[in-house]
């Protein structure tokens, strides 16, 4: 996705990642390049796991199939809501909010719903551009 995005010429009015990029990405190199490929009122909206109460945030480390199959080491970034808003302001973003959806069943994991917005009136729009990243992203008109 980083070859992509800062080798791309042109802008979207929103990008989206699903459990995907942003996730597994470090954010100190995403979020500038993402920010960069957004049109002025652009969106970037992402989900993903909740952080785990009381654990370290940032770069965590994780097996990629749990502690059972085979040894594959893969990076991700978590942060609770309030700390993924400050990073995203700090890289420039606007209008961010950011939480974690309610679950029905206690006992499952929450989900961390975030949106926010490049600086500058949007553009108008008859019909609008995404590039999306992820289990479920995808390019749409």
């Amino acid at each position: 996705m980083l070859d992509f995005l800062t080798t791309a010429d042109q802008r979207w009015d929103a990008i989206y990642s699903i459990w995907g990029a942003v996730w597994f990405t470090d954010p100190t190199i995403l979020l500038p390049a993402v920010l960069d490929r957004l049109t002025p009122g652009g969106r970037l909206v992402f989900s993903h796991a909740a952080h785990i109460p009381d654990t370290t945030t940032g770069v965590l480390g994780m097996w990629v199939a749990g502690y059972t199959g085979p040894q594959v080491a893969m990076t991700r970034w978590s942060y609770e809501p309030d700390q993924g808003a400050d990073l995203l302001t700090c890289h420039g973003y606007t209008d961010v909010h950011a939480r974690v959806l309610p679950v029905p069943d206690l006992t499952k994991v929450g989900t961390l719903l975030v949106e926010c917005t490049r600086p500058g009136p949007p553009r108008d729009r008859v019909m609008g551009s995404a590039v999306g990243a992820g289990v479920a992203g995808g390019v749409g008109p």
